[in-house]
């Protein structure tokens, strides 16, 4: 069986849109007034000796290609062959003591 491509390089294009993400957490949270813990009580009960970390997490998906760089074995070239591909990311924000959510981690779902 004669092989006429070799992939030699995998290239991911995929982009996660960290601004508009922390946009729309920064919407949501802001909508629904949420802030933890909400008393002083909960405070005492739940962190008297820890600080809170206020945390928010999304599933999104990113769409992007991925890159196949290729050796031809018939014409002697490198060929690059663009794959169009989606991959669902679960996307962890993380709260500043005084500023909004800022995206910490992601996690490909694939």
């Amino acid at each position: 069986m004669e092989h006429t491509r070799i992939i030699t390089a995998i290239n991911s294009q995929l982009y996660l849109p960290a601004p508009l993400l922390e946009e729309i957490v920064n919407h949501r949270t802001r909508k629904t007034r949420y802030h933890y813990p909400v008393t002083d009580i909960e405070k005492e009960l739940y962190c008297a000796d820890l600080d809170t970390i206020s945390t928010y997490s999304i599933e999104t998906t990113i769409k992007g290609d991925l890159e196949l760089e290729c050796y031809n074995n018939k014409s002697a070239v490198v060929e690059t062959v663009f794959v169009p591909v989606a991959s669902s990311f679960l996307v962890t924000c993380v709260k500043e003591k005084e500023n909004g959510y800022k995206v910490e981690f992601s996690l490909s779902l694939n």
